[in-house]
């Protein structure tokens, strides 16, 4: 299992020192990454983004307190085949060395204009979308000169037998293919003994009959022989491998187009231009990735404006303008998608780590399937190359709130969590078992009523229920609750260690005693029989009382943490994402109003 197992972050922004460790970072699945805003994402994202290319470049505003000796460092500590800790710093670049990094975040950044009038200078800014550049210099037009009348003539009688491969050759992944076996393909060329069985191929062939009857008269047994060499075999494979073949291609025409190709870079050779393959391979990539940004461009611009790639100074770039001329989720999948593509065809190390930084958090519901779907393509495409990519989502949205990723194999990390999550707690067991089949309707009931909804009654749990807590629970109702109210005034309020769990579970009980001991004696019954707090809250208005706004405010908090759901993973996620509710200075405020 390829997996990041630590991520250490020294004087970088307003980080001193951060150490982020992970228990299932595993390669080639998506990755969303939960913080609260003020956490220090954007420093994270910065860390990354400084380790892209040798040692880290940082603005001097970005180091820590912009103090020179604050020297910044990035460790990547991988577990799996390619086990190490990899470093980046001012003065080392084994990050860059060894990972592809990417990252992807808001383009937004504000222009200063000044204008004068008269003897007075007004300066004023507006926001703009910086410009993404897919190539710093555009390279020179160049492709292999293929004539396909001039290739039959100068075989003579034999030119019948070769078909048109001018398709293939104008083909960026075909030329990258040809590129890649080089060292084969110059031994074809320039090795004598490889050209005499060429020739010697050419000359067993027949001159009459048509092309097609002479083709299938030669035994595929000759084909063989030819592979005998290995140079041959890999020049071979590679024709097989290639696509635009012409419709009428059959194996024996691998032969023939090895020997065009063989003929047409050797006469590229004598004319003292060796390195054809990679002139062309440049051009052919300019061309095809021009031609895929755009298309994906097209794909989704809806601002109503012509968006593509443009050359400008000998680079190719996407420009964007002002912001103000597009929406926000507009500007951010416009940017995504360019982004994104650049990085795919970037990636040509073994591992990769693609930082995405709250991209995701303001895109509309379709663009947001359509980038996951795009990135989810990506992630299998890595996959089957055997390539390791760990794409991290940066949200400072808490997904259990807000479904908006539907990664079927997603991994959710809260950065953000209590030092220790205590899953054998009693509130914790207690919920467990309430959605657990093992107790049957009427224990779950008698856990609902009494321990975790208000009630002035006395009670205690039947013995099947509370040894399924602990051996030793024998908390009455009451009593538990109070120790809810203790977790909460004494501990969660004084700011020291808290059980998240046990904080929104008092919160809950809290608020329906508040509203109880507000209501007439006639109503209690009845009050008390609602199943939900938001019911019990809507019946207590009927009856005239007041219901503080902050009781509604709060139900994200008190719903959805009291249902632990799942695997212990699963609990341990909805318990940090109780954690990360309630570690909220506002939060903490509106639970304080509720218990002053």
């Amino acid at each position: 299992m390829n997996i990041i197992r630590r991520i250490r972050i020294e004087n970088i922004k307003g980080i001193q020192k951060l150490d982020l460790s992970f228990e299932d970072l595993n390669a080639n699945q998506p990755h969303i990454i939960v913080a609260p805003n003020g956490f220090g994402k954007s420093s994270v994202a910065t860390a990354f983004d400084a380790a892209t290319s040798g040692k880290l470049k940082l603005d001097p505003r970005d180091i820590y307190q912009q103090d020179q000796n604050n020297h910044p460092k990035l460790e990547i500590e991988l577990c799996g085949e390619n086990a190490a800790t990899y470093i980046g710093t001012d003065e080392c670049s084994d990050i860059s060395t060894n990972i592809f990094i990417g990252v992807i975040n808001s383009p937004i950044y504000a222009k200063s204009t000044a204008r004068s009038f008269g003897q007075r200078t007004a300066a004023t800014a507006d926001l703009r979308v910086e410009d993404i550049v897919i190539f710093k210099k555009i390279p020179e037009r160049k492709t292999i000169n293929y004539s396909y009348t001039q290739i039959k003539s100068s075989f003579g009688e034999k030119g019948k037998l070769f078909l048109n491969i001018s398709d293939m050759l104008w083909d960026f992944e075909n030329i990258n293919k040809l590129y890649n076996i080089k060292l084969a393909l110059n031994k074809c060329i320039a090795q004598k003994g490889i050209q005499l069985s060429f020739e010697k191929f050419l000359n067993n062939c027949s001159n009459n009959g048509t092309a097609s009857d002479i083709k299938n008269s030669i035994s595929t047994a000759i084909i063989s022989e030819l592979r005998a060499n290995e140079n041959i075999n890999a020049l071979f494979n590679c024709i097989s491998d290639m696509s635009k073949k012409p419709e009428n291609w059959n194996e024996i025409d691998t032969v023939f187009t090895a020997i065009q190709i063989c003929k047409i870079i050797g006469t590229y050779y004598n004319d003292c231009e060796r390195e054809i393959l990679k002139e062309v391979l440049s051009y052919l990539e300019y061309k095809h990735i021009r031609s895929l940004v755009d298309n994906r461009l097209a794909e989704f611009n809806t601002t109503g404006r012509r968006i593509v790639c443009r050359e400008e100074k000998g680079k190719l770039v996407v420009r964007f303008d002002r912001a103000e001329s597009m929406s926000n989720g507009e500007r951010d999948i416009l940017s995504f998608v360019v982004n994104l593509t650049l990085f795919e065809y970037q990636f040509s190390k073994k591992i990769g780590i693609l930082i995405i930084d709250e991209v995701f958090d303001y895109l509309d519901g379709s663009n947001m399937l359509a980038v996951q779907y795009y990135l989810n393509q990506f992630i299998k495409n890595c996959k089957s190359k055997n390539k390791l990519l760990f794409p991290l989502i940066f949200t400072h949205l808490d997904p259990s709130a807000f479904s908006n990723y539907y990664f079927s194999k997603k991994k959710i990390h809260y950065l953000v969590a209590p030092a220790n999550i205590d899953l054998s707690s009693a509130i914790v067991k207690m919920l467990r078992l309430r959605e657990n089949s093992i107790l049957g309707e009427s224990e779950k009931e008698e856990i609902e009523k009494y321990y975790i909804h208000y009630t002035n009654d006395s009670h205690s749990l039947t013995d099947t229920a509370a040894r399924m807590i602990s051996d030793d629970f024998s908390d009455t109702n009451l009593v538990f609750r109070q120790k809810l109210y203790d977790e909460i005034t004494e501990k969660y309020l004084k700011n020291e260690p808290y059980n998240p769990v046990m904080v929104i579970a008092g919160l809950r009980i809290k608020i329906e005693e508040s509203v109880y001991r507000c209501l007439n004696i006639v109503d209690i019954e009845e009050f008390l029989g609602e199943h939900k707090v938001v019911n019990k809250l809507d019946f207590a208005k009927t009856k005239g009382i007041d219901i503080p706004e902050l009781y509604y405010l709060l139900q994200p908090l008190y719903n959805d943490g009291m249902h632990l759901k799942g695997d212990d993973t699963a609990v341990k996620n909805k318990i940090k994402s109780c954690y990360l509710k309630t570690n909220n200075l506002h939060i903490k405020k509106m639970i304080k109003e509720v218990f002053s």
